[in-house]
């Protein structure tokens, strides 16, 4: 009983979160969802939602790849941009999103640490965006890594150059983290995270499961969804791990060469608004 009493708060808390994950579950089970085997272990789940995810539109692209798929990330030519569906076809890849921030305009490239078998091909640019000084943000404190095809998601420590250390093959920083161990990470109210927008995430669930997720958002049929929403939707998909990618007009899901969401670089909601990126998060069998 002391225990329970001293921990009161805590259990409380964990009781709260498995609470809000179980309605959150039941909410998304209410969407209207296909379902696509893409290849062994891989299977593409579509959901759309008339007013009924937080309140609003919403569409849903949801990748499960059971262990035994093989994850890399890949990355454009230096200085230059290609899109998801380019970026899939060089990987010989039966699925794909896009992946972490980059520079729009020239130079072009990668401004979180990344890199690909090994080489290192961009460093954590210094980010004024939470730190008028430098230093690495919140959009740089996770990392997708591969290992032997593996995927993991990482949540930074102390060290300035932690990764660095990641014993991987691929390896891009990103963020914010949204999940670690099971539990919610605190999200910074800034814009950026309390607007809503397309949004993409990877999470990982304790059997190894991987899930690539994508929102799409800017539309009167998908209203997007702000950072704590999307933590909370990954959650309810049953991650023990997750973070955020790179959102907005970069948001791309591609199965099979075809774009399967809808971006909105070109404000119409179709396939047809990709944005071309830096780098992306592949899958193959």
């Amino acid at each position: 009983m002391s225990w329970l009493k001293n921990s009161f708060p805590l259990v409380l808390l964990l009781l709260s979160v498995s609470l809000q994950a179980q309605e959150m579950t039941g909410v998304l089970a209410q969407g209207n969802w296909s379902h696509e085997v893409v290849a062994e272990g891989v299977v593409l789940r579509q959901g759309a939602f008339e007013g009924s995810l937080f309140g609003a539109n919403q569409y849903l692209c949801v990748l499960e790849v059971a262990p035994g798929a093989r994850f890399d990330i890949v990355s454009a030519g230096d200085g230059t941009l290609e899109t998801t569906t380019a970026l899939a076809a060089c990987g010989n890849a039966v699925a794909a999103v896009n992946g972490s921030f980059f520079n729009m305009r020239a130079p072009y490239g990668s401004v979180n640490y990344l890199r690909i078998d090994g080489s290192e091909l961009a460093p954590n640019a210094l980010d004024s965006y939470e730190n008028p000084g430098g230093g690495r943000s919140t959009r740089q404190r996770g990392a997708v890594a591969t290992w032997h095809g593996g995927l993991y998601v990482l949540k930074s420590d102390d060290l300035r150059a932690w990764e660095q250390l990641i014993a991987a093959e691929d390896v891009v920083t990103t963020g914010p983290m949204l999940l670690v161990d099971g539990q919610p990470e605190a999200v910074v109210a800034d814009t950026f995270n309390t607007n809503r927008h397309p949004r993409t995430a990877v999470g990982r669930r304790a059997d190894g499961t991987v899930l690539l997720v994508v929102a799409d958002g800017r539309n009167g049929l998908a209203a997007g969804l702000s950072m704590t929403e999307l933590q909370q939707v990954m959650a309810a998909l049953g991650c023990r791990d997750a973070v955020n990618l790179d959102g907005g007009g970069s948001t791309t899901m591609v199965v099979r060469g075809t774009v399967v969401n809808h971006p909105s670089d070109n404000g119409v909601f179709d396939a047809d608004g990709e944005r071309p990126v830096a780098n992306a998060i592949v899958v193959s069998r």
